[in-house]
């Protein structure tokens, strides 16, 4: 692994990547309800891939340590990561079904999502691999589809490579407490903040997160706007307005663009306020990697959010 510091950033998303499958319906059904679907679609998915193909997009050399099964599903997935420039050469390919989500979507634009994972939940990345591909400098992104002990040693393998971290964890599957000394970012929604500091105030779970270790806490809040919390205090930006129709994938591309945008070394406030134009562009069509801009949509939001951004940025 070399000690210079990389010129131009990259991003290693180090997650899950998967198939969706999307059913509209009128309203989500309750317990023991068999709800008509008004229609079907098929789509590219999963936290990891997603965040990388949004990173992409927007800019960045993007790589994705990741794992599918050894089937059609998994030739599908890989085709399109690399048709998105994402780099797959370190992506395997394990003798279990590629993971799966069903996704069910309500005329609000509200979700639930059960998901197959035996790939993700399978998959360890080799510690040598990660530090052969980055780069004191570089970004390494992780989700909550890993274990405990597999997260906390892609972010120990980080440190050690001298790389910045950026930590989504989502879905919250154990207490990531622990490992904040390990995470320069922290993106976590509302619902994963109470979850993990058993606080309801916003703000406050923003602190409590920051104290236990993490250099920057973004708490994301939907129609709300997000929460920025560091050093120096919290922050309230709000909201860029959108009419929902589908949320499933928007906390993926803010995050794939908040990354991109660091990577890029614009400054968090302004990096914050593209990831939030690229989530607000993505509520409002449906799907997960569908509904993600695509490079010059990326290009001018940018430019919308950020005027003075320099015409180098999200190429």
């Amino acid at each position: 692994m070399s000690t210079a510091i990389s010129p131009t950033p990259r991003i290693c998303v180090v997650g899950n990547a998967a198939i969706d499958l999307n059913l509209r319906v009128a309203h989500l059904p309750s317990p023991g309800e068999t709800t008509l679907a008004l229609d079907s679609t098929s789509d590219f998915g999963g936290k990891g891939a997603n965040q990388a193909v949004a990173a992409a997009r927007a800019g960045a050399p993007t790589l994705l340590f990741a794992a599918v099964g050894e089937d059609a599903d998994g030739d599908r997935l890989i085709t399109q990561l690399n048709a998105e420039g994402v780099d797959t050469r370190h992506m395997l390919r394990l003798p279990c079904p590629t993971d799966l989500s069903i996704v069910t979507v309500d005329a609000a634009g509200e979700n639930t999502i059960v998901t197959r994972n035996q790939a993700a939940t399978s998959y360890r990345p080799e510690r040598r691999a990660l530090l052969d591909a980055t780069h004191a400098g570089d970004w390494i992104a992780l989700q909550g589809n890993l274990s405990a002990e597999v997260t906390a040693e892609v972010l120990r393998t980080a440190r050690l490579g001298a790389c910045r971290t950026l930590l989504n964890p989502g879905p919250v599957r154990f207490d990531c407490l622990p490992l904040l000394a390990d995470v320069d970012v922290l993106v976590v929604n509302r619902v994963e903040a109470a979850t993990l500091t058993a606080q309801e105030d916003a703000s406050l779970t923003a602190v409590a997160l920051q104290r236990a270790g993490a250099r920057d806490v973004c708490v994301t809040l939907g129609s709300e706007g997000v929460l920025w919390c560091d050093d120096h205090g919290t922050r309230h930006l709000d909201a860029v307005h959108a009419e929902a129709v589908d949320t499933v994938g928007a906390g993926d591309a803010f995050c794939g663009t908040l990354l991109a945008a660091l990577a890029q070394r614009l400054p968090m406030p302004h990096a914050l306020r593209w990831a939030q134009a690229v989530a607000a562009y993505s509520v409002a069509r449906p799907g997960a990697q569908a509904s993600f801009p695509d490079r010059a949509a990326m290009r001018d939001l940018l430019h919308a959010a950020v005027p003075q951004a320099p015409s180098s940025q999200a190429r």
